[in-house]
């Protein structure tokens, strides 16, 4: 049952930092190039429109949210867990 648990909580929350570590330096040097082609082909009247960038407070509410949710779903199995145990007692008391 822990198990299970265990394997929720860590598909929720993404994959290790060693791992996201790993992804993210292609793709950030990839996106770096691609960038620096892209500035250095555009001619200087025109000005790329960036996106909206998050700032880490942003970023670290996002996370906070994700973890309550995470944590939200976990208590709520179980407490179905609990509710269900209680019927099958219940159940068993009847019947016996």
């Amino acid at each position: 049952m822990l198990s299970v648990l265990a394997v929720l909580v860590m598909s929720a929350t993404g994959p290790a930092p060693e791992a996201r570590a790993a992804v993210d330096g292609p793709v950030l040097a990839h996106a770096l190039a691609q960038d620096s082609e892209e500035s250095s082909s555009s001619s200087s009247s025109e000005t790329a429109e960036e996106g909206p960038e998050l700032d880490p407070q942003t970023e670290a509410e996002a996370q906070k949210n994700r973890s309550r949710i995470v944590v939200g779903i976990i208590a709520a199995a179980l407490l179905g867990i609990v509710a269900w145990g209680r019927y099958l007692r219940s159940k068993k008391a009847k019947s016996g």
